[in-house]
């Protein structure tokens, strides 16, 4: 189980991610990784503008019901909560690894995909008391996804009638799926490992 991390504040190469050559059993890693950098990145914006967050939770375990959007959980002044997943691919500019409903969607055995994990997650916590709810990721979306989105939302309503119906089945609903999908936001095409690596370091320099 991974270790939990609380941070609370007092109110008073080409950028393709990790080289080429990073062997099979360092992509878990690294990974893990580039999850701590995006969430020292928020620190930084956290300490930049205190007024953000009342507190910061990395791997939030404790917060059960988000288990599957708990990579980053943070709550605001308004008591409002944003929940943020990272996902990382060596290299985002391999079609396979692109930002896509094939990859959202996909289901191994009897497992769930993570667009059911993801929604799931949402309503067990209340739709209603989330600030934000969000993927980050270097992948970066296929010619389909991109059509489809709009200031990282999808808009639900414009997907195409077969799509829209899978999704449904997947997020427990047409209500839910629309619910969901509009808040949603696909922070996609984050920086590159290396790049964000770089970045972190500068601000906690500066």
């Amino acid at each position: 189980m991974a270790e939990l991390v609380t941070v609370r504040r007092e109110t008073n190469t080409t950028e393709t991610g990790l080289p080429h050559d990073i062997k099979p059993t360092a992509i878990p890693a690294s990974g893990y990784h580039y999850q701590t950098f995006v969430g020292i990145r928020l620190l930084c914006n956290w300490l930049d503008t205190p007024s953000l967050y009342d507190w910061v939770q990395f791997e939030a375990d404790d917060q059960a019901a988000a288990k599957g959007l708990d990579d980053i959980v943070a709550q605001r002044p308004d008591g409002l909560l944003e929940l943020l997943q990272v996902k990382f691919t060596v290299d985002p500019y391999e079609s396979a690894n692109g930002l896509s409903w094939t990859w959202l969607l996909k289901r191994k055995g009897k497992g769930k995909s993570l667009l059911e994990k993801w929604t799931g997650a949402a309503f067990a916590v209340g739709i209603e008391k989330l600030g934000r709810v969000a993927l980050i990721t270097n992948r970066r979306p296929d010619a389909e996804f991109t059509s489809q989105l709009h200031e990282r939302k999808v808009a639900f309503a414009s997907l195409p009638d077969s799509l829209r119906k899978v999704v449904e089945e997947h997020t427990g609903g047409t209500h839910r799926a629309a619910s969901f999908i509009s808040r949603f936001e696909f922070e996609h095409s984050y920086a590159g490992y290396q790049q964000l690596e770089r970045h972190v370091g500068a601000e906690l320099e500066s």
